[in-house]
């Protein structure tokens, strides 16, 4: 009688240690996705960001072609920002954004809240200088029908949605990992991998809202 109990105590300790490590395994294996399908997101951001960027070049072109150039008029709402420190602002706020996105894309660990809450806030404001440099040469008499502008405009408006898109996708991930390793059996698993104060912070996506970026 004892080989059989020993044989099934043998077979349930096997049995209980597989299932041990499925759990774990499988726990481990869905924080690594996720976390991973984070890091995805975030490049899809910071790669749609740099084609904004790319794009600055023709729309200052286009600023420098325009009549207004540099003849301001302060009674005048046409002009007031097509001159050169308007284009001196856009040049810093795109210096400053292409030095975020590179310690953005750098770091192989979870953005830090301050690299998020800089982004943000130069994503943010050179939006809102290129909107406003864009509505300036839909003023411009000689431009009002410009196939250049027409297209490059959407080119923005397009990268503007793309962008606000992506971070919500970010976003998702984001959420998905820190509510995994919160609840059972994840937080034991992130415990056991050291990876209990590991966060990955959220972009607040109502700031990229076309509507917000205008308002």
């Amino acid at each position: 009688m004892k080989r059989p109990l020993l044989s099934l105590s043998i077979f349930s300790a096997i049995f209980l240690g597989i299932i041990l490590f499925s759990v774990i395994f499988g726990s481990y294996s869905s924080l690594y996705r996720a976390q991973n399908r984070a890091r995805d997101a975030k490049i899809l951001v910071t790669v749609e960001c740099q084609k904004q960027l790319d794009l600055l070049p023709n729309l200052v072109a286009l600023v420098r072609k325009t009549d207004s150039f540099n003849l301001v008029d302060p009674n005048n709402s046409n002009q007031t920002n097509l001159d050169q420190a308007h284009l001196d602002q856009l040049e810093q706020g795109a210096l400053k954004t292409k030095t975020i996105l590179t310690r953005i894309n750098a770091p192989k660990k979870p953005l830090k809240k301050e690299l998020i809450r800089a982004f943000e806030e130069s994503q943010v404001h050179l939006s809102q200088e290129i909107i406003g440099l864009v509505m300036g040469l839909k003023k411009e008499n000689k431009l009002k029908k410009s196939q250049a502008l027409i297209h490059l405009e959407k080119k923005f408006n397009d990268l503007e949605i793309t962008i606000f898109y992506h971070s919500t996708q970010y976003n998702k991930e984001a959420q998905y990992f820190n509510i995994r390793k919160s609840i059972f059996p994840g937080f034991l698993i992130a415990k056991l991998f050291k990876l209990e104060k590991l966060h990955i912070y959220e972009i607040n996506t109502d700031l990229f809202k076309p509507e917000k970026l205008r308002s």
